[in-house]
């Protein structure tokens, strides 16, 4: 003989995990694509980086150009 209380908790249990199937899935995307994102900006800020440098160092080697062939 079965209990009507168990079976009752064991069908409400399944109902309450069905229902935050959607809700947990779509935390997990936003969570993906949040990630995503930082990855983006992180290397977007490198790269902006390392183009400062490549500048600096042709701006010193242009500088070094000019003073050599000027005197």
């Amino acid at each position: 003989m079965t209990n009507s209380q168990i079976i009752d908790a064991g069908i409400q249990s399944g109902t309450l995990t069905a229902g935050r199937a959607a809700s947990l899935s779509m935390g997990a995307t936003f969570m993906a694509a949040a990630n995503s994102i930082g990855l983006v900006m992180y290397n977007a800020a490198a790269v902006q980086q390392g183009t400062q440098q490549i500048a600096q160092a042709s701006v010193a080697k242009t500088c070094a150009l000019m003073v050599a062939n000027a005197g």
